[in-house]
């Protein structure tokens, strides 16, 4: 192998790797809440699960289908106080979604497309929720 092929494998090896490190969820602050979401592919998935211990809110969402269940993304997701303000506005970026709120007591409301799914939701210190959503196909 040349000098010359051997610099472009390595540039787009490097490339690649860059890729895929900035595609990992991060933790996004907005206000008081801080959240996570993706999933989509093994070491997507994998990191959620790692870090979901760390969030009081865990969010899945799957579509029923045959003849076999799926995962959803591009879920919106909001996320209301007991005085209705708006906590958290966004869409899931995969089947997984973390969410650190402030203790207190929160309507959620998630939606696939006009599919709106509701729950009333209490955080308390050192809780862990899971709450899976799921939509007909």
């Amino acid at each position: 192998m040349n000098k010359r092929t051997l610099l472009a494998l390595s540039a787009l090896l490097a490339a690649t790797l860059a890729v895929n490190a900035s595609a990992a969820p991060t933790a996004v602050t907005k206000g008081v809440a801080t959240y996570m979401s993706g999933g989509i592919g093994v070491d997507e998935s994998t990191l959620i699960q790692q870090e979901a211990k760390n969030y009081p809110l865990e969010l899945e969402f799957l579509i029923k289908a045959t003849p076999k269940d799926e995962y959803a993304a591009d879920i919106h997701v909001k996320i209301n106080d007991a005085s209705n303000n708006v906590v958290l506005d966004t869409v899931s970026n995969g089947p997984f979604f973390l969410a650190k709120l402030p203790a207190g007591s929160y309507h959620l409301a998630v939606a696939k497309k006009d599919q709106v799914k509701e729950r009333k939701i209490a955080i308390t210190p050192g809780s862990h929720q899971h709450i899976m959503f799921e939509w007909l196909e």
